[in-house]
């Protein structure tokens, strides 16, 4: 793992080691003002978005200072000044768990923790959710990580669902193909479910490449577009009379003998891109929250519908607008090592 990204998460240190067990984390989301943190064996007076806190912990929040926290499916905030213990934050649900958009939310968010939990761990190190295999969709809900060893290559598409994709797969991670080096051409986007008209279609460049040809097929296999590009990029408009709503296409870019790992898209209509948005925006928590948090909580719910290049907009205008927010930072590296090329992550966590 890069050692900018190891130095940061780092600075996590005490607070996230303890959640290295099974204790449900307290995910701090947003924080405000004058706020300190005490726990047996360790204390702080500067509190940051992405810390991890236990529940044994107190917290000592100054006048006008403010507080947002997430766990067991819960959002709460809390407003200063004010001593709270942080066991008392969170009441005993007595074995009930409400099934709704915050407790999906959560699996999202403490993969990104994971981030930070396991940096060093080649087998565990940046989440524990990867795409779904065998959905039939072709992209699908989050499941569990099983540490692949390099603690980058684990993303995967999806593999013979027997719905006519099953020869998508998502490239796993060598360094290769990369900055003009290697032999390989690594898809990026698009993928999942997209509107027609003007994409940008982006792939990777290994050595010597001076030109490509961008091909996508039909679900039958038919060439309905071919053009050439001189760069590693090209905007294409995918034009409503030849790609239809609700119809599933490949595309893919070979050079000379290269190819491209094939990736699949969607055409998907603005009533279902408007419905998957809603759902985060009619949860519950959703308006009590900040912007930046009611920003996360789009993107998950664009993922969680197959909608990943408007999901990944979402990650990058936010970390524009907040680039040393450590839960944003993480959250939008976390989002590319389930969704795409282990290097998109790196340059996702390391965006300014």
């Amino acid at each position: 793992m890069p050692k900018s990204i190891i130095f940061t998460l780092c600075m996590l240190g005490w607070m996230i080691s303890g959640h290295a067990q099974n204790e449900s984390p307290i995910v701090v989301m947003a924080a405000q003002g004058k706020i300190s943190y005490q726990a047996p064996g360790f204390s702080s007076k500067k509190i940051s978005t992405g810390a991890l806190f236990k529940s044994a912990g107190v917290l000592k929040l100054k006048a006008s200072s403010n507080i947002t926290l997430f766990a067991d499916g819960q959002f709460q905030t809390i407003q200063g000044p004010k001593i709270t213990a942080l066991k008392d934050v969170f009441a005993d649900q007595a074995g009930l768990v409400k099934i709704n958009f915050e407790r999906g939310f959560e699996n999202y968010l403490i993969g990104a923790m994971d981030l930070a939990a396991n940096p060093e761990n080649a087998k565990d190190a940046w989440g524990t959710i990867v795409g779904k295999k065998g959905t039939g969709d072709g992209w699908g809900t989050i499941v569990g990580k099983k540490g692949t060893g390099d603690g980058w290559g684990t993303i995967v598409g999806k593999k013979g669902t027997g719905d006519g994709w099953g020869t998508i797969v998502g490239k796993k991670g060598t360094g290769d193909g990369w900055g003009g080096k290697g032999k390989t051409i690594n898809s990026i986007t698009p993928f999942g479910k997209i509107r027609p008209g003007s994409k940008l279609f982006q792939w990777s460049k290994p050595e010597g490449t001076q030109s490509y040809q961008l091909e996508i097929k039909n679900s039958k296999g038919e060439v309905i577009l071919k053009t050439t590009a001189q760069d590693t990029f090209l905007t294409v408009n995918l034009d409503p009379t030849q790609f239809k709503e609700g119809q599933q296409y490949v595309w893919q870019v070979t050079s000379g003998e290269l190819k491209s790992n094939p990736l699949a898209l969607e055409i998907g209509t603005s009533q279902s891109l408007s419905s998957t948005v809603q759902k985060a925006e009619t949860a519950e928590s959703y308006a009590k929250n900040a912007a930046t948090v009611q920003g996360l909580m789009r993107a998950v719910a664009l993922e969680q519908g197959d909608w990943f290049g408007d999901a990944a907009l979402i990650y990058r205008d936010l970390q524009k607008a907040e680039p040393n927010n450590l839960l944003v930072k993480l959250m939008h590296a976390a989002f590319w090592m389930r969704n795409g090329p282990k290097q998109m992550a790196e340059q996702a966590f390391n965006m300014k």
